[in-house]
């Protein structure tokens, strides 16, 4: 269990954000998940009985190499922020975080190429 690093607010905030959830950051207590470093998270509290419920937001960044990585704020099975789910299109880790520019909304669309020569992350 920790705090919120700090390479990682300008991501959480904007998928709390998307969610029209307030959030503060300075209190939230996460734990990384074992998902090949891509970055994914649990949110507090940590309890086995919690499920997967539902999306309440997605957001979507390019890394150096133009390779798209999808995140999601997940909520359990009683609508409460569980997760900040981490998906790499390569499957790769996350070596730098996107800033708050970085960021858009939704996930890629498969016909939108990047637009950036290179990205944040």
């Amino acid at each position: 269990m920790r705090h919120v690093l700090e390479h990682e607010r300008p991501l959480l905030a904007y998928v709390f954000e998307l969610a029209g959830i307030r959030v503060d950051l300075d209190a939230l207590i996460v734990r990384s998940l074992s998902d090949g470093g891509m970055g994914s998270l649990a949110i507090a509290p940590f309890e086995a009985s919690r499920r997967f419920g539902s999306t309440l937001s997605e957001c979507h960044f390019y890394n150096a190499n133009n390779v798209p990585t999808l995140v999601a704020l997940n909520a359990d099975q009683d609508g409460m922020p569980f997760e900040i789910d981490v998906w790499r299109a390569d499957f790769s880790s996350t070596v730098v975080w996107p800033l708050r520019s970085d960021l858009v909304a939704g996930p890629p669309h498969p016909s939108i190429e990047p637009t950036r020569e290179t990205g944040s992350a």
